[in-house]
C-alpha cells in the first residue's frame, strides 16, 4: 500500500507525508521520536544500535504473551518488562554477532524449510497464515526471514556448544543415587482456623494496608478516542462493473486457457555423469537400447522403470512423475514428452541427466467455462482492482488532510464524507473493537496522540482497513476509593493474621521436635499428621501439595542426630511442618534410569556453558545502555 501511495504522491511535501504515514505500519514505541530527551536508540551493542523501534515491539509482544498466558494483569511490574525484555534484546544481539564471527551459517534451503515446517497445514505450505503471523509481528516478510535465520544460526552455535559436553561414570552413579533417592518423613499440617483468633481488623488497619499497598488497589490509566476508518469493503458497494471490461477480461482468460496443457507422464533413466568416461556412456547407451527393444516387445513399463531406472524418487513408483506442465522439465525431456500421443513411449532422449525413455499416460487440459458462469468471478476481479485503486487514493488523500491539519478530524470529515466514530474506553493493554488491536493502543498512548493532542498517523488495521485517532478524553490512572476494596482488605488483614498465629504455633511445635521431643508427643487439636514412606523426587500423589515434596527432599539429615525440620506455607493459609525420618539410599539402579540422568545432566550442562559463555561475551563487549527508555 504505501508503495502505491508514493508512485501518486510528487515533491518534498509528498515524501514527507510517505515517511510520516509510513511510521506506524513498521514501527512501535513512535513517541521516542517526537521525545528530544535522552539518545533515541535502545542500546549499542559494539557499535550496533538496537532502536527504540525495535525495542518497543518486542516490549509489545512479550506484554502481550504474559497477559495470554495470566489473563487481565501482567504478573510483573511493567519496567521489570521493560529491562528484561532490554537485556534479552542485547544478549540477542551479542550471540548473534558471535555466531557469525565463529562462521555459522544458515542456507535459504534451511531457512526455507524451517518456514515450511512451522507453517504448512495438512501437508500444505499456508502462505495467508506466514504473512499473518509475520504482519502479527509488526515484521515484513524480509524482517521475519532475518530475524529467524538469526535465531537458527544462534541455535546452531548452541548445539555446537552442547556437544562437548560430557559425563564420567561416577558422576552419573552419583546423580542417579540421589535422584532414586528415597525418603520417610512426617507431616505435620496446622489449621488455620483452628489456631486464628484474629479479631475484626479495625478502620485503621484498613486505612494502614490500603496506604502501605495503594499500587495494588489502582484503576488503570485509559482513553477514549475519536476515528475515521476506510474499509475496501465498504469502497466495493459503490462500484459499478462495465459490460465491456468483461467482455475483454474474458476473451484474454480464453486466450490463456488454450496454452494451458499437463501430461502425466512416467519416465527410465540410466544416468551419466557430465564428465564420464565414454566406454561408461557407451554401456549405458547399449542398456538403454536394450530395455527400449523389451518396450517394444511388449514388456511392462512400469516393472522395467521399478527395476531399472536410476531415479530413485521415481522408480519406486514405476517412474511415475504425475502430471507435467510446460516450463517444468529439461528442454530435451519436455520437447519429447509434448509431442507423443496417448499411451506412446518416446525413443531414446539424452539430457544433462542421462538417458531417458518416456510414456505418456495422460493427457488434460482445462475447459473454458461460458461467459455467463465466468462473469462473476471476472466482476470480482474488476471490482478489486477498482477498490485497491480507491482505497490507495482515498488513503493518500486521508494521510495528507490529518497531517496537514492534526488539531482536528473535521476537515478530514468534511472532504473524505467520512464518518467520526468514538470507542469505548481502553487501556494500554486491552480494549475492544479497534481498540482491540495492540498497535491503535499503542499509538492512542504515545507522546504525538495523548500528549501533544495530534491526529495520528495513518494506523493499518488490516491491508484493507485503515484508520486516523486522535484523543477523545483521557482518565489518568487513580486509586481505587478504599469504601470499593475494604472487603477485600479486611479478608487479607484477617487471613495474613490467622497466617501469622498459626505459623507462630508451628514454629512453638518445630522447636520441640529439634528438642528431641517425638511427633506423637506434639500431637494436638488442630494439628493433623501424616506419615508418608518411601517419598520419590516426583510422588506428586502422595502429598497435599507440591511445595511439600520439594521441602522433603530439601531437607539434610543432621550429623548429630538431631531431627531436621522444614516450615512450609501453602496458599490455603494453613502451615506444614515436614520432618525428615529417614533417608532410603536406591538401589540396582536400571540402564535406562542412568541414561535418562545422563540426558538430563548434559542438557543442564550444556545450558551452564552457553549461560557461561553469554557471560563472557558480555565482558568484553561494549554495552551502551539507554536507561530512559526503560522508565518511559
Amino acid at each position: 500500500m504505501l508503495q502505491a501511495i508514493n508512485d501518486r504522491i510528487k515533491g518534498w511535501l509528498g515524501i514527507a507525508i510517505v515517511i510520516l504515514i509510513g511510521l506506524p505500519f513498521a514501527l512501535w514505541g513512535i513517541q521516542s521520536y517526537f521525545d528530544d530527551a535522552g539518545p533515541r536508540y535502545a542500546a549499542k551493542v559494539n557499535g550496533q544500535e538496537i532502536t527504540a523501534n525495535q525495542f518497543e515491539r518486542t516490549v509489545s509482544i512479550q506484554r502481550q504473551a504474559l497477559l495470554r498466558q495470566y489473563g487481565s494483569e501482567l504478573p510483573i511490574e511493567e519496567k521489570e518488562l521493560r529491562e528484561k525484555t532490554l537485556t534479552q534484546l542485547i544478549n540477542q544481539r551479542l550471540l548473534e554477532n558471535v555466531s557469525f564471527e565463529k562462521g555459522y551459517r544458515v542456507s535459504d534451503a534451511v531457512l526455507s524449510a524451517r518456514i515450511k515446517q512451522m507453517f504448512t497445514v495438512d501437508g500444505v505450505f499456508d502462505r495467508m497464515r506466514f504473512e499473518a503471523n509475520a504482519n502479527a509481528m509488526n515484521m515484513s516478510i524480509p524482517m521475519f526471514e532475518n530475524t529467524l535465520r538469526n535465531e537458527l544460526r544462534t541455535k546452531q552455535m548452541q548445539a555446537a556448544l552442547a556437544n562437548t559436553s560430557f559425563a564420567t561414570r561416577h558422576e552419573l552413579n552419583t546423580l542417579a543415587s540421589l535422584n532414586e533417592q528415597t525418603r520417610d518423613i512426617s507431616v505435620l499440617t496446622f489449621n488455620v482456623d483452628h489456631f486464628s483468633t484474629a479479631s475484626e481488623p479495625s478502620s485503621e488497619d484498613l486505612q494502614q494496608y490500603y496506604n502501605e499497598n495503594l499500587s495494588r488497589f489502582m484503576m488503570p490509566e485509559t482513553v477514549t478516542i475519536d476515528y475515521v476508518e476506510i474499509k475496501s469493503e465498504d469502497l466495493a458497494e459503490t462500484i459499478t462493473v462495465d459490460e465491456e471490461q468483461i467482455k475483454l477480461m474474458y476473451d484474454d482468460y480464453v486466450t490463456s486457457i488454450k496454452d494451458r496443457e499437463e501430461r502425466k507422464a512416467r519416465h527410465l533413466l540410466l544416468t551419466v555423469a557430465a564428465d564420464a568416461k565414454e566406454e561408461d556412456k557407451i554401456s549405458a547407451r547399449v542398456k538403454i537400447e536394450s530395455l527400449k527393444k523389451k518396450i517394444d516387445e511388449g514388456a511392462d513399463f512400469a516393472q522395467l522403470a521399478k527395476e531399472n531406472s536410476q531415479d530413485t524418487g521415481s522408480a519406486v513408483e514405476g517412474g511415475d512423475l504425475g502430471w507435467v506442465a510446460l516450463g517444468e522439465m529439461v528442454k530435451p525431456f519436455e520437447k519429447a514428452l509434448f509431442a507423443l500421443d496417448k499411451g506412446a513411449v518416446s525413443n531414446i532422449v539424452e539430457s544433462q541427466f542421462g538417458y531417458h525413455l518416456i510414456k505418456l499416460d495422460d493427457i488434460r487440459s482445462e475447459e473454458v467455462e461460458p461467459l455467463g458462469i465466468k462473469r462473476y468471478s471476472l466482476e470480482e476481479d474488476i471490482k478489486a482492482d477498482s477498490v485497491a485503486s480507491m482505497f490507495y487514493d482515498r488513503s493518500e488523500r486521508l494521510a495528507s488532510i490529518a497531517y496537514e491539519n492534526p488539531d482536528s478530524l473535521d476537515l478530514v470529515v468534511e472532504e473524505l464524507g467520512l464518518k467520526v466514530n468514538t470507542s469505548k474506553s481502553f487501556s494500554r493493554t486491552k480494549g475492544e473493537d479497534v481498540a482491540g488491536e495492540e498497535k491503535v493502543r499503542n499509538i492512542a498512548f504515545s507522546a504525538l496522540v495523548l500528549q501533544d493532542g495530534a491526529n495520528s498517523d495513518i494506523i493499518e488495521i488490516s491491508p484493507s482497513h485503515i484508520i486516523v485517532l486522535r484523543i477523545n478524553e483521557h482518565n489518568p490512572s487513580k486509586a481505587i476509593p478504599l469504601e470499593l476494596v475494604s472487603s477485600k482488605i479486611e479478608n487479607i488483614v484477617k487471613i495474613k493474621r490467622g497466617h501469622e498465629q498459626t505459623k507462630t504455633a508451628a514454629l512453638g511445635v518445630k522447636t520441640k521436635i529439634e528438642a528431641g521431643e517425638s511427633v506423637d508427643s506434639v500431637k494436638a487439636d488442630g494439628i493433623s499428621v501424616d506419615v508418608i514412606a518411601d517419598l520419590g523426587r516426583n510422588d506428586r500423589l502422595k502429598v497435599s501439595d507440591s511445595s511439600i515434596l520439594y521441602s522433603a527432599f530439601d531437607l539434610v539429615k543432621s550429623e548429630s542426630g538431631s531431627p531436621s525440620v522444614n516450615v512450609v506455607d501453602l496458599v490455603s493459609g494453613d502451615v506444614v511442618l515436614v520432618v525428615l525420618d529417614k533417608v532410603n539410599p536406591a538401589e540396582n539402579i536400571s540402564q535406562d534410569k542412568l541414561d535418562l540422568v545422563k540426558n538430563q545432566y548434559l542438557r543442564e550442562n550444556s545450558v551452564r556453558d552457553f549461560s557461561n559463555a553469554l557471560l563472557s561475551i558480555k565482558e568484553n563487549a561494549n554495552i551502551d545502555k539507554n536507561t530512559n527508555i526503560i522508565n518511559r
